[in-house]
């Protein structure tokens, strides 16, 4: 492997260097303006930057500010895939996201502004909360079913909103909320927004979790390393993630049977 590599990952390894890219990929600005913003001296920004400078990654413009090269903006938006996987470590320390395909976890620093979520309860009300919030679909990967939402899913469908849910072959409908679900969805109804192509569902075997609707992340969770799940993840109404969310969604739907599971 390239020294090259080593090298630049060994200035990236450095939080103020890393800190100082991620400023001049925003705006430019002055050296006493980085010091004042990180709150180091004005020599340490030096050393920081003639570091980045000798590694390929910085320079000054013609107005003599410091600036990113092309090399440098590159590196940094790579960076973000660690980024995102490092400052979720405890996470990823217990759940299995090596089930995703290679080129999606390429993309992986596209999420850098999701919110974990720790609290189960916070999940559950994110995902009924977003089915009432819901103006053109909603997308479902394997999310259990919540009693409580049959009435909001009802309620959506009723509102245009077109729901796409993949499921495997052991998530099926609680006997304990199976009078409920019959309740609020009759056979005949369900045939009736599939006819008009506002409820499609398909069968996969996916490991994870995935529910959003056009506007927002309820939930993406990965299993335990047993296999199960916790119902732990992450939200977001970030622009990049819910285009990679939306995007893994299709690339699973794509692979997906016509199979019908409600």
């Amino acid at each position: 492997m390239s020294e090259n590599f080593y090298d630049v990952m060994f200035e990236a390894s450095n939080e103020e260097r890393v800190k100082i890219m991620r400023v001049l990929k925003e705006e430019e600005t002055s050296f006493s303006e980085l010091s004042r913003r990180l709150g180091i001296t004005t020599q340490e920004v030096s050393r920081h930057f003639n570091r980045l400078f000798e590694a390929g990654l910085a320079t000054r413009n013609t107005d003599g500010h410091p600036c990113l090269t092309p090399y440098g903006l590159l590196v940094l938006r790579q960076l973000d895939s660690v980024m995102f996987t490092s400052e979720n470590r405890e996470y990823f320390e217990r759940h299995n996201a090596g089930g995703l395909p290679s080129k999606f976890l390429n993309r992986f620093g596209e999420l850098k502004e999701m919110n974990y979520i720790d609290d189960i309860m916070v999940s559950i009300h994110n995902s009924v909360r977003i089915l009432q919030e819901a103006e053109e679909y909603v997308l479902d990967i394997n999310l259990p079913y919540i009693a409580s939402g049959f009435k909001h899913i009802k309620a959506a469908y009723e509102r245009g909103v077109k729901g796409y849910f993949m499921r495997g072959t052991d998530l099926n409908v609680p006997p304990e909320m199976q009078d409920i679900r019959n309740e609020v969805f009759s056979e005949d109804y369900l045939h009736t927004i599939r006819r008009k192509g506002v409820l499609k569902d398909r069968f996969i075997e996916v490991d994870l979790i995935l529910y959003m609707n056009e506007k927002e992340v309820a939930l993406l969770s990965f299993p335990t390393l047993n296999g199960n799940y916790d119902y732990r993840g992450f939200t977001s109404s970030d622009p990049m993630a819910l285009e990679w969310c939306r995007d893994l969604f299709y690339y699973y739907w794509d692979k997906a049977t016509g199979k019908p599971l409600i």
